[in-house]
């Protein structure tokens, strides 16, 4: 189970190109985790589906890319391979240390996490208070893919997308302004909210996001205040990742 957990939290944070490393906070009844990249484009929220007990504490995943090989190293992940997360006190509370990982040979590699004063320190996340979500729905899967094709031509000359509502339908507009390439498409019809502002977000981003997506696993919501939210549940873990607008 831990391997399949940790597998999962990689996958969705330093499998997007973007995030580095995580915190991640366990308690008795939750285990959540927290992130956001170098640039403060995305936040990330997220909370295991079932807490696990090994996380109890705060610690912090970084060099996500070294977690990431050493569990899917053949030679640690053999049919005699085993895989535990060594706990100790620090700073006078028990949190997590390191993870032991060994193949059939039974040679170990060790993965350190950041002690939970070190994550304070080094780690902080943007604190999201909320907000009024005005339009909130989840997205087919053809529309994500016609967001994803659509992106790959035009990001090469423009790296952010709007978005608008006209008559029930949510419009994703490319490029700015008569001079440029640009084109829209409809994203989604039927919306329940509309938008009074129009706002931008990044191209890059989003895609990456929306290739964790598959059917009925992602919601998206948006706020007039110029916020996009999209989340994603893995089945392991729920994910959300919160976009402010470029104005």
């Amino acid at each position: 189970m831990i391997k399949d957990v940790l597998l999962d939290v990689v996958k969705h944070t330093n499998g997007l190109g973007f995030i580095e490393a995580v915190k991640i906070e366990g308690t008795e009844e939750t285990t959540d985790l927290s992130a956001m990249d170098v640039d403060r484009t995305v936040m990330m929220y997220g909370q295991l589906n079932q807490k696990v007990n090994d996380f109890k504490g705060i610690c912090g995943a970084a060099n996500l890319g070294f977690l990431n090989w050493l569990l899917t190293w053949e030679y640690l992940n053999d049919d005699g391979a085993s895989l535990k997360v060594v706990r100790n006190e620090r700073n006078g509370f028990e949190q997590p240390e390191e993870i032991e990982f060994r193949g059939a040979s039974g040679s170990p590699w060790y993965y350190r996490f950041m002690s939970g004063a070190l994550v304070e320190e080094q780690l902080k996340t943007v604190k999201f208070r909320g907000a009024e979500w005005n339009i909130e729905f989840q997205p087919s899967q053809k529309s994500i893919q016609l967001f994803n094709n659509a992106a790959q031509g035009i990001v090469q000359f423009e790296p952010y997308f709007s978005l608008t509502t006209k008559n029930n339908q949510l419009l994703m507009g490319f490029g700015t302004g008569g001079n440029s390439h640009r084109g829209h498409l409809v994203f989604a019809d039927n919306v329940q909210g509309e938008l009074s502002s129009t706002f931008h977000w990044p191209i890059v981003q989003v895609m990456a996001i929306f290739k964790l997506a598959s059917t009925g696993n992602c919601k998206i919501s948006i706020a007039d205040i110029g916020a996009l939210q999209i989340t994603i549940d893995s089945g392991i873990g729920t994910y959300s990742y919160i976009l402010p607008a470029k104005s």
